[in-house]
């Protein structure tokens, strides 16, 4: 059977037939154009996380993802602009600045994908300071697989290598924002025997972060071979909260007991069920006091000097976030947002908004409870 191509476009001045469903990548790709890319996978749903496949495109007030953006009749393409090599660089360089360690003495360097785009784009050392950079140890205990993820891009090749290609949904994204990082189980090293004989997440990582234990035999490639994707994972994921909800409600903390309660009930693996829980500020695994003060950290709390309301409650309690008084009467939570930026420095304590706090306030507001 034929495709039958009848629009075309432009990219780099190269005119291409296009067919209804082509990305700009895809239609890249047929006419020979390279375009860079670290989170795509060939024959799976782009995420357009990693922003390397940056490209201009004419009368376009920004520059797309050419994974994702659909390619149409008459559209004019750039992939290597001044504009485009320029922003693409410093997007590899915040990847690097995230990194810990030095590449140069990494013996799997030349494997890693993020150090030939540094190189490929002249990428020198980072002029971005991270104040605390992402580090975790190297988890060398499983036989099977080495885990540095302080390598980790958060490209989630892994993630969809694990449920879509070897269909074992052993690890997802826990947490949010900077914190965010790839889990396994209730965030604990990979220790699972799912992974024995497997390796598919290790052949899609694009740096160091996986590879294969000193003395693990070798795997077959792609021994699961492709499965369907069925979307099973977002269903389960709305199911997930409202059970979460209610092992808040009667437990008062979502231990690894009450997650994989949730787990069992969905169609979810416990990994999942970890992520979507850390996800969310309101939904803790520890602490759990009578009564559960929320500390607002987002930045209009910040502005307002929030760090000065969170240091007054530690004096005042004697203790920090995540920790619960001798008592039982109070415990501290730093969440992302609680809803009152207009109302900044704001805290919760139970359900009880206490909004334009000043530090003299805190030590009667206490005593109420």
């Amino acid at each position: 059977m034929f495709t039958i191509f009848s629009k075309y476009a432009m990219i780099d001045e190269k005119k291409v037939k296009i067919k209804k469903g082509m990305t700009i990548l895809d239609a890249a790709k047929q006419a020979g154009i390279d375009i860079p890319t670290l989170c795509h996978m060939e024959g799976r749903m782009p995420t357009g996380v990693c922003r390397v496949c940056l490209v201009e495109v004419e009368g376009a007030r920004a520059l797309v993802g050419s994974c994702h953006t659909p390619i149409s009749e008459g559209m004019v393409v750039r992939t290597n602009t001044p504009r485009v090599l320029s922003v693409r660089r410093g997007v590899v360089e915040l990847m690097l600045a995230a990194h810990t360690g030095d590449c140069v003495n990494d013996p799997n360097a030349d494997s890693c994908r993020l150090h030939n785009l540094a190189s490929d784009h002249e990428a020198g050392a980072p002029r971005f300071a991270i104040e605390a950079p992402r580090f975790y140890p190297v988890e060398e205990a499983n036989p099977y697989i080495r885990r540095d993820l302080s390598k980790c891009i958060m490209c989630r090749k892994c993630i969809t290598a694990c449920r879509e290609i070897a269909g074992k949904h052993v690890i997802s994204i826990g947490y949010r924002g900077f914190e965010s990082k790839i889990v396994a189980g209730y965030d604990e090293p990979l220790e699972t025997d799912e992974c024995k004989d497997c390796g598919v997440c290790i052949e899609h990582c694009p740096t160091a972060a996986l590879s294969e234990a000193k003395d693990a035999e070798p795997v077959k490639s792609g021994r699961s071979g492709l499965q369907p994707f069925h979307g099973k994972e977002k269903q389960g994921r709305s199911d997930a909260l409202p059970l979460l909800k209610k092992e808040l409600k009667e437990c008062g903390a979502l231990s690894r007991e009450a997650m994989e309660r949730v787990a069992r009930k969905t169609t979810l693996s416990l990994g999942e069920t970890f992520g979507v829980a850390s996800f969310y500020s309101f939904l803790p695994r520890e602490g759990n006091g009578t009564n559960r003060i929320r500390i607002c950290q987002c930045v209009p709390c910040a502005l307002k000097d929030g760090e000065t309301i969170a240091e007054t409650l530690k004096n005042e309690l004697g203790i920090g976030p995540g920790e619960m008084t001798p008592d039982g009467k109070f415990s501290i939570e730093m969440v992302s947002c609680i809803g009152a930026c207009d109302q900044a420095p704001a805290m919760l304590i139970n359900d009880r908004l206490f909004a334009d706090l000043k530090p003299d306030m805190i030590s009667d507001i206490l005593n109420d409870y």
